[in-house]
């Protein structure tokens, strides 16, 4: 594996059509989680799971790209916090990779399909799973309610901390095309 010095255009578009699509879909499964009638949860669910195709693929795109790729250095001055940082990226590619394969499963596993905007469905017949639907859906919950948003935080959290701990800062850090010297 390669271990670039800083990330390429193509990661930077990656990262943040990933980030986009993460967020609406935390959205909305809260959304849906909140819904004040079944009718308007069956229809934010509907559109949480349509969308959750796409981001199925993008998140497979960027766990393969980052992989490919490899993963810059991280930054921070002290040694614990490049190791949060390095844990924290790849814990985050880890819950997206479990979120984008528990979602669909436990539709499979319940009989359902994936009805993308009502273009096509998508099912792959695992009734004969059911057992794994409950904690399957389980773990895509937790992951969605708690695991992924605190990794999120952090995440964030370490970028703010970063641009605001710089002696000099180059807008071009803030999409790593720019290779200045690191606080």
């Amino acid at each position: 594996m390669k271990r670039p010095d800083r990330y390429t255009g193509l990661g930077i578009i990656n990262h943040w059509i990933t980030a986009l699509l993460v967020t609406a879909m935390l959205a909305l499964g809260l959304a849906g989680g909140a819904a004040p009638t079944e009718d308007i949860e069956h229809y934010v669910i509907g559109v949480h799971i349509s969308l959750g195709f796409f981001t199925f693929l993008f998140v497979l795109w960027r766990i393969g790209y980052r992989v490919r790729q490899g993963f810059p250095p991280a930054l921070g001055e002290a040694a614990w916090e490049q190791r949060l940082a390095r844990i924290t990226h790849r814990l985050i590619l880890l819950a997206l990779l479990v979120m984008v394969l528990t979602g669909p499963l436990y539709l499979f596993t319940e009989g359902e399909g994936m009805n993308v905007f009502g273009w096509f469905t998508v099912a792959i017949p695992l009734e004969s799973l059911s057992v794994l639907h409950e904690p399957v859906e389980s773990i895509h919950i937790w992951l969605g309610l708690y695991g992924l948003p605190v990794l999120l935080v952090l995440h964030i959290a370490g970028s703010i901390r970063h641009y605001l701990g710089r002696t000099s800062v180059d807008p071009g850090d803030l999409h790593g095309t720019h290779s200045s010297s690191r606080s």
